[in-house]
């Protein structure tokens, strides 16, 4: 009954439960302090540097504990509060006789900015305001009355904020006057930055008739999301994607998240499921939910900590009478975490030195960061000093080499760059793409063999015969052609269905259910792109485990841990997962050191359509070996199933003795 209990209230709270700060809202006109002068900050430069000798890289901030920080009436008027992650070490923060809410942590966790409206020089109002991570050194930021729903920029420069209708950003130092970035005549609220520092989200329209909308940083290029006036919240998860509320009718979701340009609306979970796009980390490092509401174990709104490891799922963190609420911690916390479990060469190849080496990454993608940590793992190993920026970038900066991140389609346009690095002596090493230019080598999958590999599965889980359809949705590889000549193999097998081309990803889910209901004898659906919309698909529409076709399960940590709660209620359910693994960034490092410092590439090794690949085995997940993977990703916290050479297998398999 507790559990059905709980799942009655999540669905209550949603609201407020699944976001970090979501029942903003504007506080009475009332009293404040004296005001500080505001402490400067530097503007990140252009080139990000990681060095993996220092203690503190630059690209990687020193890890920080991710201290909580909310408000709270227990004191009889609203104020900010700091809790360790477990809360304990309660300490009030601002301290204040106005009211004080809205917490939002800078980056780096020596601030945070808040609302108040405690009395100022400007005859009182309720104004954005900084203080220092212990409460002190308070310092007033916005001269807008009646401003709130302060958010950070990534780099810590800027806080963008809302007022009376319109979205502001203001130099956190101070040092500037507000931008208005919208002039809107509608209610523009809710302001949230992007991970990457390049776009502002925000919901505009009216009470009750909110839609997402979209502008760079600097207030160019404003673009409409949504239009059907269903959405109450909006963010941005840790890897770029758009996280919202919405009563999305079409794609059958509430909690929803979708691609930056309002592209693959899909369902984000249930409770404990939002850890992958709205994290937090606990002491011991395990990666969990953080949010406020109310009605779970007791009337008042509390803060809770959400996940499977606690017994009752929440984890009550306040426990107190008050209402405490709008939670928040420092984004670079999510980086105090333990590293990813694999040992450091013994020793580095022979004659070789770490000494001057520095190793570019272009093409950095907020939904790709497992890749990135890939990539700073091997740079951490090696001791070499690793920059971040774009090709042209990298290749002025004289780097001894370059790890490209791209795909079949960006990949294109990157012909010329490739030509100037390697004209300066630059090795570039492409990332899950292939190319013909010279100067340029691949380290990715035989994506061939890998959509052959698991096409054939399925087929083959089929007994070779019955009705099949295909989604052929991959924005960046096209397999038709190659799916119909597998399907020449199995004359028994009738297709009565595809989706190909210009598809929309997002009508997977709905379209599927079409499917099974149109052709109740179907024996197999094959995706090559989204998978986990398959399973949610099916199981939302009510059709027995025994009567669902046989499919392939997306390589994602949320598909694996549904696909062992399937096997558990219906031990005949089988399907199987077949990864593109992040790890080909750390493998693509050991390539461009041993490169850099006089290795060769094996000729032999060299594979695919232009010659010029190192191909990587894909891991394979089946009923077997699921635990085993789950148990992996999690200790790991890969939210994509991972793997890495060594670098003795690197250096065996690819180069010359």
């Amino acid at each position: 009954m507790k559990n059905a209990t709980l799942s009655i209230f999540y669905a209550l709270i949603c609201i407020t439960l699944f976001v970090s700060g979501c029942s903003k809202a504007a506080l009475p006109t009332n009293e404040d302090n004296s005001i500080t002068q505001p402490v400067t900050s530097t503007a990140p430069s252009s080139v990000e540097t990681v060095t993996a000798e220092a203690p503190t890289p630059t690209s990687i901030p020193e890890p920080i504990p991710c201290t909580i920080a909310f408000d709270t009436d227990r004191d009889g008027n609203q104020e900010i509060y700091s809790m360790a992650s477990d809360g304990s070490e309660l300490v009030n923060l601002s301290n204040n006789p106005g009211a004080d809410m809205d917490p939002s942590w800078s980056p780096d966790g020596n601030q945070i900015a808040f609302v108040s409206n405690r009395v100022n020089d400007l005859d009182g109002g309720q104004f954005i305001y900084i203080m220092d991570a212990d409460g002190t050194n308070v310092r007033q930021l916005s001269l807008e009355n009646e401003s709130q729903w302060p958010d950070w920029s990534p780099d810590g420069f800027w806080i963008t904020y809302e007022n009376k209708g319109d979205i502001f950003k203001i130099k956190a130092d101070g040092s500037g006057a507000s931008i208005n970035l919208t002039h809107s005549p509608e209610q523009d609220i809710q302001p949230a930055w992007s991970p990457d520092g390049k776009n502002i989200a925000w919901l505009s329209g009216n009470e009750g008739h909110w839609n997402i909308f979209l502008i760079n940083q600097d207030g160019s290029d404003l673009r409409q999301l949504t239009a059907d006036g269903r959405v109450t919240y909006v963010t941005w998860t840790i890897d770029g994607q758009i996280f919202t509320i919405w009563d999305n009718q079409e794609a059958h979701c509430f909690k929803c998240v979708m691609d930056a340009d309002g592209s693959n609306v899909k369902e984000a979970g249930g409770k404990g499921e939002l850890q992958q796009y709205l994290p937090f980390w606990t002491q011991e490092g395990e990666r969990v939910e953080c949010i406020s509401g109310a009605d779970i174990f007791s009337p008042d709104e509390e803060v809770y900590l959400v996940g499977e490891i606690f017994p009752d799922i929440f984890l009550n963190l306040t426990n107190n009478p008050a209402r405490d609420q709008n939670p928040d911690w420092p984004a670079n916390c999510l980086l105090n975490r333990e590293p990813l479990a694999e040992e450091a060469p013994t020793s580095t190849p022979s004659g070789t030195s770490a000494a001057n080496i520095v190793i570019g990454y272009a093409g950095d993608e907020p939904s790709q960061s497992q890749r990135r940590d890939a990539f700073e793992k091997a740079c951490y190993e090696l001791g070499i000093e690793c920059v971040f920026g774009t090709l042209p970038e990298l290749t002025d900066k004289g780097v001894s080499a370059v790890v490209q991140n791209s795909n079949d389609m960006v990949v294109r346009g990157l012909h010329q760059d490739i030509l100037n690095a390697r004209d300066k002596g630059i090795p570039v090493i492409l990332l899950d793409a292939e190319s013909i230019t010279d100067g340029a080598f691949s380290v990715t999958v035989d994506h061939q063999r890998w959509m052959v590999t698991n096409l054939k599965w399925l087929l083959d889980v089929m007994g070779g015969k019955g009705e099949f359809a295909y989604f052929d949705l991959n924005p960046y590889r096209r397999y038709s052609n190659e799916i119909t000549s597998i399907l020449v193999q199995y004359p028994e097998v009738t297709i009565v269905d595809r989706r190909d081309g210009n598809y929309d990803s997002s009508k997977i889910k709905p379209e599927f259910s079409d499917f099974v209901r149109q052709y109740p004898e179907i024996k197999g659906i094959w995706t090559s792109y989204d998978n986990f919309q398959t399973i949610l698909s099916l199981e939302e529409n009510g059709f027995l485990v025994e009567n669902w076709p046989k499919f392939v399960c997306d390589d994602s940590l949320d598909c694996l841990v549904k696909w062992k709660y399937l096997t558990q209620n219906n031990p005949g359910f089988e399907t199987a997962a077949f990864g593109n693994p992040p790890g080909i960034a750390y493998d693509a490092v050991y390539v461009a050191y041993y490169l850099v410092t006089g290795a060769k590439i094996d000729e032999s090794a060299l594979a695919g359509p232009y010659g010029k690949s190192l191909y990587v085995d894909f891991p394979v997940v089946h009923n077997d070996n699921l635990q085993k993977w789950i148990e992996i990703m999690e200790e790991n916290h890969f939210s994509q199933l991972d793997q890495f050479m060594t670098p003795e297998e690197i250096r065996e398999k690819w180069f010359q003795d």
